[in-house]
Parts: C-alpha cells; structure tokens; sequence
C-alpha cells in the first residue's frame, strides 16, 4: 500500500528543467530597448571642494596675524601687583581672541603649538625684531603719500607740465 505522507512530499513533475548554461535575469534589470536602460540608478553629484587654508607662515604675517597684536592688546590695562591671576586670565582671554580670528578651526592650544613651531623659521623671527623695533611689516605700512603744500599729488597739474616740457626740453631730438 502507498504511504500517505508520499502524497503530501511528491515533487511535481517539470516538463522543460532550465537550461544551465544562460545567465538567470534578475529583478532589477530593464528589457532590452527600454529607454530607462542609459540612465544610471543611482548618480553621485561631484562637489567642487575648496582647498582648506592652512596656518602657515604667511598667515601668521598677514594682517590677522604677528601685526594684530599690537592692535589687539592696545586697551588692555592691567591691574598689577595682587590682581595677577585676573591680569593672567585677562591676557589669555585676548591671547584666545586672536587665535581664533587668526585660524578658527584650531583650537586655542593647537594653535599656540603651531605658532610656536613657526617662530622657529627664519621670516617669523624677522617679523617679531621688525615688531620689537616699531618697523612696518606689510606692504600697505610701506606705502606713503607724499603731501605738498598745495594738498595731495595731481592738483597741480600746471606745475608739472611746466615739469615735463623742461625735461623734454632738455632732451635731444635725434
């Protein structure tokens, strides 16, 4: 007699088993001739990254740099002799200010290790004798105007074509 429990387990018969060899297509692939087919799932969008300042040397002698201390510690009083631990904090609170306007990504103490590993370099150690002996370090300190008596340069365009014509004057046609 036939076990009844064979019916329940019997494999159904299959007329043409799948060949092999051919690749099964999955799910998620589009029929060829789909105009769906030259787009990809899923795009990236590229992000033009600026590049990061560093704190370098020119940094440190730029504006915000060596030369804004002087600006930055110039309404600062100290209250002396039994205030030190107020003046210290004072000092340090000025000290972090800058820092921070100087390179904001650092913090206070990564950036004094920074600014104490570039006062070794040769054009730190110029600047600071520049700052000592009250020189100009930019290029803007550098630039003066000359002022006559008669107000700024190029109101006395008479005078300096009389100016000219002497100098052309004295110069042989050849």
């Amino acid at each position: 007699m036939e076990d009844p429990n064979d019916l329940f387990f019997e494999e159904p018969a299959v007329e043409n088993p799948p060949d092999i060899s051919e690749p099964v297509a999955s799910q998620h692939e589009q029929p060829p001739g789909n105009e769906l087919e030259d787009i990809p799932l899923a795009t990236k969008k590229k992000r033009n990254l600026k590049p990061v300042p560093k704190l370098d040397v020119s940094r440190l002698m730029g504006p915000r740099g060596l030369p804004c201390l002087n600006a930055e510690f110039e309404n600062v009083t100290f209250r002396g002799n039994g205030y030190e631990v107020e003046d210290l904090d004072l000092l340090m609170s000025h000290l972090e200010h800058w820092a921070h306007r100087l390179y904001p990504r650092m913090t206070f103490d990564d950036c004094l290790e920074k600014v104490e590993k570039l006062g070794h370099k040769k054009e730190i150690q110029t600047c600071m004798k520049k700052l000592r002996m009250d020189m100009p370090l930019l290029d803007s300190d550098q630039q003066t105007t000359v002022i006559t008596e008669d107000g700024p340069p190029g109101n006395n365009s008479e005078d300096e074509d009389l100016n000219f014509d002497k100098v052309i004057g004295d110069i042989p046609s050849g």
